[in-house]
């Protein structure tokens, strides 16, 4: 189990970052095709500060995951 709650902190970690970087570029490299969820990604990508700030709570979530 704890290589899975690492595995998951990590992924998020990454994941948390590479929002960071590119706020507006990265949401719309994860559309998949379902008008729901590109909707939501596409709303976040016109949004690079809220962006921002839920790529931060990520990244601390996905550390709190690998270290406890």
């Amino acid at each position: 189990m704890k290589f899975v709650t690492r595995s998951l902190g990590l992924m998020m970690v990454l994941d948390g970052v590479s929002a960071l970087i590119s706020p507006r570029d990265y949401p719309r490299e994860l559309e998949i095709g379902l008008p729901v969820i590109d909707d939501v990604l596409e709303y976040f990508a016109q949004r690079p500060e809220l962006t921002r700030g839920v790529s931060l709570g990520e990244i601390v979530l996905g550390a709190w995951l690998i270290v406890r």
